[in-house]
């Protein structure tokens, strides 16, 4: 089966998170491989969609598409496995009191300053312990302690958190690189703990607008699973989401030390790992059935002879779980909605793997209509299938349904 393609160049800035970084409320927090606001202000735009529609996003992420649609006035829903995508989107869609996050920053900084506040007397990890040495753990585990002392709302907790949280990477010796963790030893001392994180509450709060009344009603991300989602049939009519890419990044592991900090310990942490997207080898989800799934023919012969069979099985498990969400878009899409997937396509053993052309294939299985595949961005391959295969750049697009 055969897909026409259409170049939408002017796209590309929008599905990498780097402009995002310089908008307010976007740059609290951000993933890699995240697409902006922008692209979702775009579609609503295109689609015609208003305060009586509602998006849904099934990979929330960073709360992109849920922070957009709030900007645009689009009611939102997001799903997502990891405890750190769900605060982070719920965070940021939140109304706030500027009045009252001000009165509550200056009782945690009296409280800090003073030293009236003891660190909790929590186990953590060995990874965590590993990456924050030298009074650095402590430091961090000091503020926490404070910010769970705060009489406050949970999402007014939830504010001081998440600034805490996006600091830490500032000071870990357990560096992302690529999909894994690379141990180095710089980073931030101790004593500048309470200096970032200072400053990184004091830039959050230039980035909120005081509000009469606080919450979030319209716009929530729970911890759900995209394969299995929670929601009622036929009540969204749009979708705007990036499954994660098959790319062998590990995000459990990629962001370890912030989960494990921040969430829960090495066993919940493995078992959120198992359970998570096929696109990376470790991965071994329980599933619900799939008995009328057939891989795309194209997709057999891209990968039978890699001479790696765990990325056949990765390969193999991502698009039965690509399969299995959208079959539950499907079902929770109104007649007539429309659904934007932005995936990478990308190259084992020299071989590409065209994942925007087997995801078009699948909706269609799923009972969804491809309306076109937008490619918007060129990406190069690894340095390690350069040096055996040459230059060959894989792109990144936007492939666009609509149920009928």
């Amino acid at each position: 089966m055969s897909w026409q393609v259409t170049k939408q160049a002017s796209w590309r800035q929008w599905v990498v998170p780097r402009i995002a970084k310089e908008k307010a409320v976007h740059r609290w927090y951000l993933f890699p491989h995240s697409f902006t606001g922008d692209l979702v202000h775009a579609l609503i735009h295109e689609w015609g969609l208003n305060g009586q529609d509602r998006i849904l996003d099934p990979f929330a992420g960073s709360g992109t598409t849920l922070l957009a649609a709030k900007e645009m006035g689009v009611r939102s829903d997001g799903y997502d496995l990891s405890p750190l995508a769900v605060l982070a989107s719920n965070t940021k869609t939140v109304t706030f009191s500027r009045r009252r996050l001000k009165k509550l920053w200056q009782t945690l900084q009296r409280a800090l300053r003073s030293g009236s506040t003891p660190p909790t007397v929590r186990a953590y990890p060995e990874l965590v312990c590993k990456a924050l040495p030298g009074g650095r753990l402590k430091a961090l585990d000091t503020i926490a302690s404070g910010i769970e002392s705060l009489d406050c709302l949970s999402y007014e907790r939830d504010f001081f958190r998440l600034a805490l949280i996006s600091i830490v990477p500032r000071f870990s010796h357990a560096v992302a690189n690529g999909g894994w963790l690379r141990w180095s030893k710089q980073g931030a001392g101790a004593r500048n703990v309470t200096i970032f994180f200072e400053e990184q509450v004091e830039m959050m709060l230039s980035d909120v607008c005081d509000a009469t009344s606080q919450g979030n009603r319209y716009w929530k991300a729970r911890i759900a699973d995209a394969r299995v989602m929670p929601a009622r049939d036929a009540i969204y009519s749009a979708v705007i989401t990036s499954p994660p890419y098959p790319n062998r990044h590990d995000y459990t592991r990629i962001f370890g030390v912030e989960l494990m900090f921040a969430f829960h310990d090495w066993e919940a942490n493995r078992a959120l790992r198992y359970q998570t997207f096929h696109s990376h080898p470790e991965a071994r989800p329980n599933r619900p059935s799939a008995r009328r799934y057939k891989p795309p023919k194209a997709l057999n012969s891209s990968i039978r002879d890699l001479t790696d069979k765990r990325m056949q099985c990765m390969l193999e498990g991502y698009f039965l779980d690509m399969y299995l969400c959208l079959c539950e878009v499907v079902r929770v899409c109104r007649k007539g909605a429309k659904a934007a997937f932005v995936v990478g396509n990308t190259q084992y053993d020299g071989r590409a793997i065209l994942v925007d052309e087997f995801t078009a294939e699948i909706g269609e299985q799923a009972g969804l209509t491809c309306k076109e595949i937008r490619a918007v961005r060129w990406r190069g391959n690894s340095a390690q299938q350069m040096g055996k295969y040459g230059r060959t750049a894989a792109r990144e697009s936007v492939v666009i349904f609509e149920k009928s």
